[in-house]
């Protein structure tokens, strides 16, 4: 099942083909991409209960650290509430200092797991319909480009948080270097991305749902970085991801030898390289990966 959206929904205009990325529409007044055609998203009841290979186990102290980045975005003071929307199976939920810690997530089986580790949750359509739940953070952690309606999402985080609460939210940046260098092997350019943000078209849609920002950060370690090395390395093996799949629970595709040698390469001959595209790209605010800090509109 899917949906077309045929104008802007930011500023009401006609799109016409991304350049690189026909599959999706962009407006150049706003700047915003969206797919021509939206499929109809599916979390089976098994979305989340992968088993977890070595290298998944591996990474989890790294995935720590790089969650703990995260809450500096909003200070080291511990908060009363924390809900995180898109929270899947709760891994960065249970890092969070908070006294309490909501996990808002679509899928059931991502929901059992936060449960079982102690986590409160609730769904989709319980966060867009309840009210003034007194958030002192609502985060929203590469999920906005996932979603049919943003929007909907937003106006509900904006009615949730107090009047100083924080709304943190990560996404890719389409208008960045990886992008112009990479096109299709641009690590964020998957058709399962609803939506491609710039920082102006979500400037233009936290106006819109009555936010703030506050700050916007460029140089993310935790996901600019690392996808602009996985970039680098989609354009030279020819794969797809190929080490993001590596550490990623459930995973059983193989890799080949060309694979590992340009794995191998970008991690290590390379990484000055990728460093370099890295700098430059925050430096000129063409990033592949964005955060925005932003507060309620009073």
């Amino acid at each position: 099942m899917t949906h077309t959206v045929s104008l802007c929904p930011l500023c009401h205009e006609h799109p016409y083909p991304l350049p690189k990325l026909p599959y999706y529409a962009y407006c150049s007044d706003c700047k915003l991409a969206w797919l021509w055609r939206f499929p109809k998203a599916i979390y089976g009841d098994n979305y989340y209960t992968g088993a977890s290979n070595v290298a998944s186990r591996l990474f989890t102290p790294i995935a720590t650290l790089l969650y703990r980045l995260r809450s500096a975005y909003v200070g080291l003071g511990k908060k009363k509430l924390w809900i995180d929307v898109g929270a899947g199976d709760g891994q960065f939920l249970k890092t969070v200092n908070a006294h309490q810690k909501v996990g808002v997530e679509i899928s059931p089986s991502g929901r059992v797991l936060m449960k079982q580790a102690g986590l409160k949750t609730m769904t989709d359509k319980q966060f867009l319909r309840l009210k003034n739940l007194q958030a002192d953070v609502i985060s929203f952690w590469h999920v906005l480009e996932h979603m049919e309606n943003p929007w909907d999402y937003l106006r509900a985080a904006q009615k949730h948080l107090t009047h100083s609460g924080t709304l943190i939210i990560g996404v890719p940046n389409v208008d960045c270097l990886e992008y112009r260098l990479f096109g299709q092997r641009w690590f964020h350019s998957p058709q399962f991305h609803l939506w491609q943000f710039t920082p102006r078209a979500i400037f233009l849609l936290l106006k819109q749902t009555g936010f703030t920002i506050k700050s916007i950060d460029y140089w993310s370690i935790e996901h600019h970085l690392p996808c602009l090395l996985q970039s680098c390395i989609n354009a030279t093996a020819g794969s797809d991801a190929v080490l993001h799949r590596f550490i990623k629970r459930g995973h059983t595709s193989g890799f080949t030898k060309k694979d590992l040698f340009w794995s191998l390469f970008w991690v290590t001959l390379g990484m000055p390289i990728v460093i370099l595209l890295w700098v430059v790209g925050a430096l000129t605010h063409k990033s592949g990966t964005v955060v925005i800090v932003a507060r309620p509109r009073v």
